[in-house]
């Protein structure tokens, strides 16, 4: 063999190892955060209308979810396997994981529905609120992307993403889901109600979950679609003995 090539080929193994040992490892289940993001601190009203800081948690692993009060589908979801976690960790819960639900529609979540959402459900963790100015450096800081919008192709009252009847007759009475009172009820249905003027608008958000370190550092991103409660609670072990 040329002497050349084999010097080639022995400059080529002297460096692999070292690139190879520079890689990340991939140590989650979720989807990891690297480098980590800092978590900034802020101060947010929960549902008793007192003002809350994360700083305040600083020490404990910390499981952050985003959602709004309204959402009909993947929100409610979220928060029961939230439930299931806190449950699971047994003592670990409260002395060192701590969770926090933070909303991305302050237009309607004020600290009474966070309340009323959280106390509905059992949810015994702060279900946090404020105005736009205070939640939006929080929305970017968390990479939560978002976007109102009130399109209403039938001209129901009800906004799209709410709308499971898109084609409701024109002027024709409609339940909460947009549904025709008239037309579009099944049999054995005994609903009776218009719609809540509050569902002339819709949020759309990234649906992701958050683990923050002891070190209010973003650790792991979970997509809200995809929990495996047994998973993310693996990953939440692994950084509470980190």
């Amino acid at each position: 063999m040329d002497k050349k090539i084999v010097g080639i080929l022995f400059s080529l193994l002297m460096i692999l190892p070292g690139c190879m040992g520079t890689e990340e490892k991939d140590i989650f289940y979720g989807d990891d955060i690297n480098p980590p993001i800092p978590a900034q601190d802020f101060s947010l009203v929960d549902g008793n209308g007192e003002y809350y800081q994360l700083s305040q948690l600083e020490g404990k692993v910390i499981v952050i979810a985003f959602l709004f009060t309204r959402c009909p589908d993947v929100c409610p979801i979220v928060s029961a396997n939230l439930e299931f976690i806190s449950e699971q960790l047994g003592d670990v819960y409260g002395n060192e994981v701590a969770i926090l639900t933070i909303t991305v529609d302050p237009w309607t979540d004020n600290n009474s529905v966070m309340n009323e959402y959280a106390e509905s459900r059992s949810l015994d963790w702060p279900h946090l609120t404020g105005t736009v100015e205070e939640l939006e450096p929080v929305w970017k800081n968390f990479e939560v992307g978002l976007e109102t919008y009130d399109s209403d192709i039938d001209g129901d009252g009800v906004a799209d993403g709410f709308d499971v009847c898109p084609d409701t007759p024109e002027e024709e009475e409609v339940d909460g889901d947009g549904c025709g009172l008239d037309t579009q009820q099944s049999e054995d249905s005994d609903v009776q109600v218009k719609h809540h003027p509050l569902l002339t608008y819709w949020v759309d958000h990234t649906t992701g979950t958050i683990i923050v370190d002891k070190n209010m550092n973003q650790r792991v991103w979970w997509e809200d679609t995809l929990w495996n409660p047994d998973l993310v609670m693996e990953d939440i072990l692994y950084l509470v003995n980190e």
